[in-house]
């Protein structure tokens, strides 16, 4: 355990979050939540000098093109988009698939999303748990409608479950186009949509073309398509042939555009982040050592 007061908890809304931003006593802040109210914790921190470590938004996206590992799409899609109720920075909310491969991948997420239990989250036989709150629900139940209105399709879900608690359903929307809101804002929620695209140019154009940037993934065969996605997916975080979760611990995590400012949290950057360096300098000659202007006498010296 931590020695007494090195880790303390104040809990509250946003008063209690300005508060610790304002205080002359707290050196760094690292935020993570939505994009607006980070910019403004950001700004307000940044008026004082502070150090600011921003982790905001997300609208991450699986790439599963036509030579993909179709199973293994299968399973890294369900497990990134429904896995923690999509309520997760990097879990999946973007599903952006080749022609070739669509029906196929379709059909198999249709059936597993079928599947999944929906319950207690701290049963182990349980898939998908509850939303947090009320106020969560709320907000899925908003994006749904937003997007059936816009002619997205619900292959499957679509509704909240008629049960004590802030169970919904795993919802899979076909027919998403890239412009749609479902296809551009957070959801934070079991909601997966799914953007058809012809090639793998198509793929990273639609990734990159959110205001945000944290984690994306590609499923593909093919050496050098998996190498052009790592140089040219806008997110501080790429994977090749995983889902968009599961590497925050380990390696430098942080986003790119909307969703961060160029901070990195977890990994051995997480030392730069959260401390300061200091240079020292010790002179052993015993004489006045003028750096930078008696170069050349040094150098005559050697």
């Amino acid at each position: 355990g931590l020695p007494p007061g090195v880790l303390n908890l104040v809990l509250g809304a946003g008063d209690v979050g300005a508060a610790l931003v304002e205080h002359p006593a707290v050196r760094v802040v690292s935020f993570t939540g939505s994009t607006t109210t980070g910019l403004k914790v950001y700004s307000g921190a940044a008026a004082q000098g502070k150090k600011v470590s921003l982790e905001m938004g997300g609208k991450n996206a699986i790439i599963v093109l036509d030579d993909a590992n179709l199973e293994l799409a299968v399973q890294a899609v369900t497990w990134s988009a429904f896995g923690t109720t999509g309520q997760r920075c990097t879990a999946t909310s973007r599903l952006i698939v080749q022609r070739g491969i669509k029906p196929k991948l379709l059909e198999a997420l249709v059936a597993k999303g079928q599947s999944l239990k929906v319950g207690d989250g701290l049963d182990e036989s349980i898939d998908v748990g509850p939303l947090v709150n009320e106020k969560a629900m709320a907000k899925v139940e908003h994006y749904v409608q937003v997007g059936k209105g816009e002619g997205a399709r619900a292959l499957i879900g679509g509704a909240r479950i008629d049960a004590a608690g802030y169970f919904y359903q795993p919802t899979l929307f076909d027919n998403v186009a890239p412009e749609m809101v479902v296809a551009r804002e957070e959801i934070f929620g079991p909601v997966l949509s799914i953007i058809e695209v012809a090639d793998l140019d198509q793929a990273i154009e639609i990734n990159n073309s959110v205001i945000y940037g944290l984690s994306s993934s590609i499923f593909t065969e093919n050496v050098n398509a998996a190498f052009r996605a790592i140089r040219d997916l806008a997110t501080g975080i790429v994977y090749i042939n995983h889902g968009t979760t599961g590497a925050e611990i380990q390696f430098p995590f942080g986003g790119t555009r909307g969703t961060g400012n160029g901070m990195r949290e977890a990994g051995q950057t997480a030392l730069d982040s959260f401390t300061e360096w200091k240079s020292v300098y010790v002179d052993y000659s015993g004489r006045l050592q003028r750096a930078q202007i008696d170069t050349d006498a040094v150098l005559g010296e050697l």
